[in-house]
């Protein structure tokens, strides 16, 4: 399948790799088909694109890059992936995480949802000083 983005430009996908999110994400419900792209540029970030809207595309991270390669237990389930929204952030402060509201994947059925965790101690703006190799956007 080939599709067009704002961010990538014209890029092509499997039906495999597309990741099904019958909800939409928070405030994005139309949005309802994508897939993760790697990005030499802002690795370790990835990018989770919509190929419904094509100027949605959220900077997203694996939790243990950032967490001492330890996620929360809320974080993890067995046979999904799950991945953080990242927003930029300035100064010292390169991003911040979203780590209540995560993004969790089911790796067989490539079926994912955006959920709201009650783990309170989990901050929705959890800072952090990485560096893309790119340096940043």
């Amino acid at each position: 399948m080939i599709f067009t983005t704002e961010r990538f430009g014209e890029m092509a996908c499997t039906d495999e790799q597309v990741i099904t999110f019958p909800e939409g994400l928070a405030g994005r419900s139309a949005c309802t088909r994508f897939v993760i792209v790697d990005d030499d540029q802002t690795a370790p970030l990835q990018w989770l694109v919509s190929l419904d809207e094509p100027a949605l595309a959220l900077p997203v991270l694996d939790p243990a890059v950032v967490l001492d390669g330890i996620a929360p237990e809320a974080l993890v389930t067995e046979g999904t992936t799950t991945f953080v929204v990242a927003k930029e952030g300035a100064g010292s402060i390169a991003w911040w995480l979203d780590l209540r509201h995560p993004v969790i994947i089911t790796n067989v059925e490539r079926i994912g949802q955006q959920v709201t965790l009650d783990d309170t101690s989990l901050p929705a703006n959890f800072p952090v000083a990485l560096q893309p190799a790119g340096g940043g956007e």
